[in-house]
């Protein structure tokens, strides 16, 4: 917006009297007339030297009084602020030392090189836990690229890994300002660690363990030939037959038995039910030896091996559900224990 007379005049009237009536004043020509021996000379100056010089020590007396002003603005906050580092300093210093046993941190003071000692060594101990955050986020990294290569072989899609958090027994409360105020709740440093999480949580949710100790498989998981009718079908668990002669069946984790009675394919057939929308089935056993309801753990005895239901021969047939999704028992269980024999080696 162009600056008119009007709206200069009009800013003008703001200012001290003798300013406005300095820069406003009508000059005229003015002539001094000086002697020197008998002589006179006469000085000239103009109405526009003399308006320039005016305004011009006006706007310098100005500057100068901002430049004044920003200095002395300038001056305090550096005092405020200084007092407030010391307060600051003083109370990491008697926080350190108020563990001491002889230490008295309520009669401690602080001088300038103590508080720039208790700086650099805070800054050196600030150094040493960035560099072990960095090593560390590099090793969780690697450990989160692990993981994922794990539960891709095993077969688990997103979906069914998806399906292991949304159904996770977890809970919490959260501050809005627990971000903000911690930096390790922050970057990638958070991201990482979130991720190993979340990845673990799966992990551990998942069976480590076979329902047999010595076993061969006499039928795997995916498409097959049905033994029976001979019609292509996918074969959605595992056949097992034990080596050793030992036919009792655990459970391949620890749950609730929801399922125990005889089924016209599966013959006598237990479900059990783990966490994480996890489930177990255990197919054509001799006998039931559990009932619906029953808590059991790894050493809790299903049944035995046998040859009821649509079955050719005495054999366990094991399926793993994950939200009613069949996965592959055999490559599940493998990852689940390959990657906790990593966890207990660190």
């Amino acid at each position: 917006m162009p600056l008119t007379k009007r709206r200069l005049f009009q800013s003008l009237r703001h200012m001290p009297q003798w300013v406005v009536s300095g820069w406003t004043r009508e000059y005229q020509d003015a002539r001094l007339i000086l002697e020197q021996q008998g002589e006179l000379h006469y000085l000239q100056i103009s109405a526009r030297v003399q308006r320039l010089l005016v305004r011009g020590g006006i706007l310098v007396s100005g500057v100068t009084l901002l430049v004044l002003i920003a200095l002395t603005f300038t001056s305090l906050t550096l005092m405020i602020s200084r007092a407030r580092l010391e307060r600051s300093h003083e109370a990491v210093y008697r926080a350190l030392l108020s563990s001491a046993a002889d230490g008295d941190a309520e009669n401690l003071s602080m001088n300038d090189e103590q508080m720039v000692a208790l700086a650099q060594t805070i800054r050196d101990r600030d150094i040493s836990i960035r560099r072990f955050v960095d090593t560390s986020m590099v090793a969780v990294s690697a450990e989160n690229d692990t993981l994922k290569t794990q539960l891709e072989t095993s077969g688990l899609t997103e979906k069914i890994v998806r399906i292991i958090q949304r159904n996770a027994s977890t809970g919490g409360f959260s501050g809005e300002g627990d971000v903000r105020d911690n930096p390790l709740l922050r970057g990638k440093v958070a991201e990482e660690l979130s991720t190993n999480r979340a990845l673990r949580e799966v992990i551990y949710a998942l069976p480590s363990r076979m329902p047999v100790e010595n076993f061969s498989v006499t039928s795997d998981f995916g498409v097959r030939r049905h033994p029976i009718h001979g019609n292509t079908h996918f074969h959605t668990g595992l056949d097992l037959l034990s080596d050793t002669g030992d036919d009792n069946v655990t459970p391949v984790k620890a749950g609730v038995v929801v399922i125990a009675q005889y089924h016209s394919q599966y013959g006598n057939m237990v479900m059990v039910r783990h966490t994480n929308g996890v489930e177990s089935l255990y197919g054509h056993l001799a006998n039931i030896a559990v009932k619906v309801g029953d808590k059991v753990t790894t050493q809790s005895i299903l049944g035995k091996i046998g040859n009821t239901g649509s079955s050719t021969g005495k054999h366990l047939h094991l399926e793993i559900l994950i939200g009613g999704y069949p996965v592959n028992p055999q490559k599940v269980i493998r990852t689940a224990q390959y990657v906790q024999q990593i966890q207990t080696q660190q």
